[in-house]
């Protein structure tokens, strides 16, 4: 570093801009006398103040007073609610705030307009603080919302409409349906979706109707058919079906509107069986009686149950909603984002033993995928973007029924991970009983580099936090035996005084309405599954960074 001084007295500002610069933040670094040492071209444009006020040596007292008279007034901290402070007053508590050891905090300053906010200081004295826009995200997430919102109440009014309404997709299968349209099949939705119209209706109903179904897919002209139909509860209904086209090329859906016109055909007669033929006249008749109907097509969903299950998409909003579908139905979920994280996965579970019975994969992803499943000898299933949804556990339990040849697995190496001896110091207690989900984290904590151990139950996990003393615990919430909340209760009962180990919830999605239970519990944050590398980095620097990490990057100076 000093004949990089000698070469370029400017070297470790420009390193610290082209760090700033990666980071797409404003950096501002201060010593232990509240004085400006470094601070990023960034902080003008956020802060809104005059670049003379941004040099080194600049009290940060007035700084501040600049930025309050720009209209940028942050929080303190966290937990400072905003309250209505005079200039000197506001500066005086962002200063105290400066000298907090952590600070965290997601200001607003504009309606439109996002800060994150990270404040260090060092035992040295020196302090930093990392300002990052995120208008951008916040808007996606506030768009997302109101897309789910917006979806919901789309399914709410659909689900409430008198008429029944099916949707299917390009290979014919119903990837949709409202309450009206099982009451009138007289079967569940789950016994529906997931399934073709030949699964549930007549040979007979099905060659009349699939030619219609595909004119109306292929050319998108909508189709009105006036129908006598007998439901499969042998009642009778003068119907007129109507059927369109709708999405995209490539996306295309079936959809099918049932009109019950039977009051406005017969007038005030209801059994239209005993009606004369003139006043179904023009109506085509179509029984739809079953005499039963197989086990498979009322229970589909007995095979979701309990199946490993691997999601392999690029979008993490598709993956979240095929972990939630899947999970209801006690599915074990595991996700992977891309062709190498899925082989990584592939092998990892080939050298653990651990039986993958179905890859579900995106269908906006690479063909190879497909081929990468097959080399391992695992059943694949490519699902269209519009169908990881309520309809996805049945069309996985529809592939889990189907009969396969005993599969051999390629060759693998030895297992290369294991759990630590006794007694040896570690890092991380892992404490989860989905051996998949113990697949993903042995991945990431040691590509990480961190020493870990396995807990498959709470009992186990309490055991090896008294034999190993980790420095952190990742705790899902749904062991056997113990529960994460009890495992977690009893770990801070038997600490005693000792410094309290950080215990990370580990929630399914569908549980994330019991973050408070788990700060109740004594945990100290909550990370949401599906695990990923850059979730289980961000708690590892928060809790792991050692003082030793700390005295080292005071080490170097900055001019």
């Amino acid at each position: 570093m000093n004949d990089l001084d000698a070469a370029d007295p400017n070297i470790q500002t420009a390193i610290l801009e082209a760090l700033a610069e990666g980071l797409s933040a404003a950096v501002l670094l201060y010593d232990r006398n509240d004085l400006v040492v470094f601070a990023s071209q960034q902080i003008a444009s956020i802060t809104r103040v005059q670049p003379r006020l941004l040099v080194p040596g600049t009290r940060i007292r007035d700084l501040l007073a600049a930025m309050y008279d720009a209209g940028i007034r942050l929080v303190a901290d966290t937990y400072n609610y905003r309250r209505a402070l005079n200039r000197e007053d506001w500066v005086a508590e962002q200063i105290a705030g400066l000298w907090k050891e952590r600070s965290e905090s997601l200001e607003r300053p504009g309606p439109d307009r996002w800060l994150s906010v990270v404040k260090r200081r060092l035992p040295s004295g020196y302090g930093v603080c990392v300002i990052k826009d995120v208008s951008e995200q916040k808007k996606r997430e506030e768009q997302w919302r109101l897309d789910t919102e917006r979806v919901q109440v789309t399914e709410e009014v659909l689900d409430n409409l008198p008429f029944p309404i099916s949707v299917k997709d390009r290979n014919s299968t119903f990837v949709a349906v409202n309450k009206a349209n099982c009451d009138f099949l007289d079967l569940p939705a789950d016994a529906i979706l997931g399934h073709k119209g030949s699964d549930i209706n007549s040979k007979a109903f099905e060659d009349r109707l699939t030619p219609i179904n595909q004119h109306v897919y292929e050319t998108g002209d909508p189709i009105q058919l006036p129908e006598h139909i007998t439901r499969p509860d042998g009642s009778t209904a003068l119907t007129i079906v109507h059927k369109y086209r709708i999405g995209k090329p490539g996306r295309y859906y079936l959809v099918t509107v049932k009109q019950d016109v039977s009051s406005v055909v017969a007038g005030v007669r209801t059994d239209l069986s005993q009606q004369s033929s003139e006043w179904v006249s023009g109506f085509v008749p179509i029984d739809m009686t079953r005499s039963a109907v197989s086990s498979s097509a009322v229970d589909p969903l007995s095979a979701v149950a309990g199946a490993k299950i691997l999601v392999v998409s690029r979008f993490a909003d598709t993956v979240a909603e095929a972990i939630d579908v899947l999970s209801r139905q006690a599915a074990d979920v595991s996700a992977a984002a891309d062709a190498d994280e899925f082989t990584l996965f592939l092998q990892l579970a080939a050298e653990a033993d651990v039986r993958i019975d179905l890859v579900v994969i995106d269908a906006r992803m690479p063909a190879e995928l497909k081929q990468i499943a097959e080399a391992y000898g695992v059943t694949s299933l490519r699902v269209e973007e519009g169908i990881f949804g309520p309809g996805l556990p049945a069309r996985i339990a529809t592939e889990l029924a189907k009969p396969v040849d005993e599969i051999v697995l390629p060759p693998i190496d030895e297992p290369s991970f294991g759990p630590v001896s006794k007694d040896e110091s570690i890092d991380v207690l892992v404490a989860e009983d989905n051996e998949v989900n113990q697949i993903v984290f042995s991945q990431i904590i040691e590509g990480l580099g961190y020493s870990y151990v396995l807990a498959t139950d709470g009992e186990e996990a309490v055991r090896l936090w008294r034999e190993h003393s980790p420095r952190l615990v990742l705790m899902d919430v749904t062991l056997p035996k113990l529960t994460g909340f009890e495992a977690s209760a009893a770990i801070r009962a038997l600490e005693d005084g000792v410094q309290a180990v950080p215990i990370i919830a580990v929630l399914p999605q569908a549980f994330d309405r019991d973050r408070e239970a788990c700060i109740e519990a004594g945990m100290n944050d909550v990370i949401l599954k599906p695990i990923s590398p850059e979730a289980l980095d961000a708690v590892f620097q928060r809790y792991l960074l050692s003082d030793e990490d700390e005295i080292a990057a005071e080490a170097w100076p900055v001019s």
